[in-house]
């Protein structure tokens, strides 16, 4: 009897259970690994198409445009190959996050805002110890003067704005507008094309990085207000960047032209107090 009663009591419970959303459409959040990727239409540069995270499909509707680390209005067919095939580098070797805004609607997900990112943004930071003019490339936390130990790093520049042109991975670019490669106080840095020590970069002037008495580059300094003389600390130019100097830095990892791997980097904070003269522009 009591036993009678017990599932008597648990009755309304199980009537009473909720089979369908209580609101619909629901606003939804994710943050997660992607797991795969399709697009609807290859020859349509605003197609849709659908993005797998976790294994779970979310719609991206057509016209909208996606978010990567330094840039925005990137389209959804512009992550993918001609063939069709997502196009994230070393993916799915390396993993690939996503965190997108979504609404759930008629049961299924659809996308309203989507940032694209690998590996947690890749944040790292240390100090330069090598720097190889003619690859444009920097070793991070190696031995001092040694290209072959560190962790290696290039600008992600297809567009020469910070130094030596590293085009092939366009979406994980640098800034250029707002730039997303400079001094802690926004002052923007770049790496020579050429080695200072054998030929002056113009856009990327020797000069524009004073030394102090030992001839150590100086970690801090104030432009003069310009016009400048020749050859003195330019505030329309960019400043050099020097082995030493510490950086907080977040990038892409990708294959070099050997396949071996590299960080292409989109964001660099160098740890640099560069000022320009109060009242100029």
């Amino acid at each position: 009897m009591h036993l009678f009663g017990a599932l008597l009591a648990l009755l309304p419970t199980v009537l009473g259970q909720i089979t369908s959303l209580p609101y619909d459409p629901s606003p939804f959040l994710t943050t997660g690994f992607i797991t795969g990727g399709t697009l609807n239409n290859a020859s349509d540069i605003l197609s849709g198409g659908t993005l797998s995270i976790d294994h779970v499909e979310f719609i991206i509707p057509r016209n909208l445009l996606v978010n990567t680390p330094s840039l925005t209005a990137v389209a959804w067919s512009e992550m993918f190959t001609e063939e069709g095939v997502l196009n994230l580098p070393l993916w799915p070797e390396i993993s690939w996050e996503t965190e997108v805004y979504a609404n759930y609607i008629n049961g299924q997900f659809i996308a309203g805002i989507v940032y694209i990112f690998q590996e947690i943004l890749n944040a790292n930071q240390g100090f330069i110890t090598a720097i190889d003019y003619e690859k444009g490339e920097m070793r991070i936390n190696g031995a001092f003067g040694d290209l072959t130990t560190g962790h290696r790093v290039v600008i992600n520049d297809p567009v020469g704005r910070f130094g030596m042109v590293h085009g092939d991975w366009p979406l994980w670019t640098a800034d250029y507008d707002n730039p997303s490669i400079s001094t802690s106080t926004g002052f923007p840095v770049c790496i020579p094309r050429v080695d200072p020590a054998v030929e002056l970069d113009v856009l990327c002037p020797d000069y524009n990085r004073p030394v102090d008495g030992s001839g150590k580059p100086l970690t801090g300094f104030t432009f003069a207000a310009p016009p400048v003389a020749a050859g003195q600390p330019d505030p329309n130019l960019f400043v050099p960047l020097k082995v030493g100097d510490f950086l907080i830095y977040s990038g892409t990892v990708v294959p070099d032209a050997n396949g071996e791997r590299l960080l292409a980097a989109y964001a660099i904070d160098a740890n640099l107090g560069i000022y320009t003269t109060p009242g100029t522009s």
